[in-house]
């Protein structure tokens, strides 16, 4: 059995608002210790709702 301890970056979306990094979104987002954090920012709940409205128009 082999084991590894990975350290984490856990982002947590404050009250009403998402995280993204322009592609994925999300309330909580896990990332690698050597992940560049600083792309994610927060966006609110109505700019992403209209961001994936943008993204499912066929």
């Amino acid at each position: 059995m082999k084991k590894e301890t990975v350290k984490q970056i856990i982002l947590t979306a404050d009250e009403g608002m998402y995280l993204t990094d322009g592609d994925t979104y999300g309330k909580t987002v896990i990332l690698p210790e050597s992940a560049d954090q600083s792309v994610w920012r927060e966006i609110t709940e109505e700019d992403y709702v209209t961001s994936l409205s943008e993204n499912i128009k066929i």
